[in-house]
């Protein structure tokens, strides 16, 4: 039996360098921050690309120590863009995609790519990089939002939006319903209202409502909206200044929790909780 296993140890041995010694490949890349830090395919749980959120398999708390550092997406060997770890006490805005750090607003398990650019096609989703992560069984739809109704009756505006999860999963997204108007306006500043000019002519006043303690969240704020499912909402807002009958931009920011969700609680038995916001812009005539 000794003789067996002096035999056969080496092998087992060797196997096992072999395979820590793997060289990993530019195709196995899809994620660099600065020149050293790399990430394979496999250490992505998903990409979110509604909300272009990089989901991490484990943890990484040198995310923490970024700064300034630069960061690129590849898609098969190929690099598509590249960006900056941009801190949030900046006053200066960066010009292309940044992702916002110092603070991150996201645990050290997600990455949130932002852009301010108004230049299209965006670079964030490039078909490159929708391919290459659909390949690899990475890619989520997410979210998807749309005005669909707003109407004002003397003081009264009425604003209606739909909700469609595209995403092959089941989500959980803040609801308004179950927050109710003031804590929801606490995550988006809610519809605004902006004439040719660009000039606000209407924002919502409703009060904002913090939770406790502050980046705290509940179970009971969230529903389940199951995959190829759309939900529509209407809040009411109330008008102190008459708003010309006319052409109009609206935009409204739907949110997601983000810095609240610790990775242990990002999948709950009824779907993944949504992470980020969706920004929906759209031309309206007041009548």
């Amino acid at each position: 039996m000794k003789k067996y296993l002096l035999i056969i140890l080496p092998v087992i041995l060797n196997l096992i360098s072999c395979e820590s010694n793997k060289e990993i490949t530019d195709q196995d890349i899809v994620f660099q921050i600065g020149n050293d830090l790399i990430y394979k395919y496999s250490d992505i749980e998903l990409y979110d690309s509604s909300a272009h959120i990089l989901y991490f398999r484990e943890y990484h708390k040198e995310f923490e120590d970024a700064g300034q550092s630069t960061f690129t997406f590849l898609a098969n060997g190929t690099d598509i863009y590249s960006g900056s770890f941009w801190p949030a006490y900046f006053n200066s805005m960066p010009s292309g995609p940044f992702i916002s750090s110092a603070p991150s607003f996201y645990q050290y398990f997600a990455l949130r790519i932002l852009s301010w650019s108004i230049v299209k096609p965006d670079l964030r989703n490039d078909p490159r990089i929708i391919k290459s992560l659909k390949e690899h069984d990475l890619l989520h739809s997410g979210l998807a939002v749309q005005i669909t109704v707003t109407d004002i009756k003397d003081a009264l505006l009425t604003f209606s939006f739909t909700v469609t999860n595209h995403d092959q999963s089941d989500l959980l997204i803040l609801d308004p319903v179950k927050t109710g108007p003031n804590l929801f306006h606490y995550f988006t500043n809610g519809l605004t209202i902006r004439n040719q000019a660009n000039d606000i002519v209407f924002s919502p006043s409703i009060e904002h409502a913090a939770p406790s303690p502050w980046n705290s969240w509940k179970s009971e704020w969230l529903s389940q909206l199951k995959s190829g499912e759309s939900r529509t909402y209407t809040i009411s807002y109330t008008i102190s200044t008459p708003i010309i009958p006319g052409e109009y931009k609206a935009s409204f920011v739907f949110p997601g929790l983000a810095y609240q969700i610790p990775k242990a609680d990002l999948f709950q038995d009824s779907g993944r909780i949504w992470l980020g916001d969706v920004t929906i812009n759209k031309s309206i005539t007041i009548k």
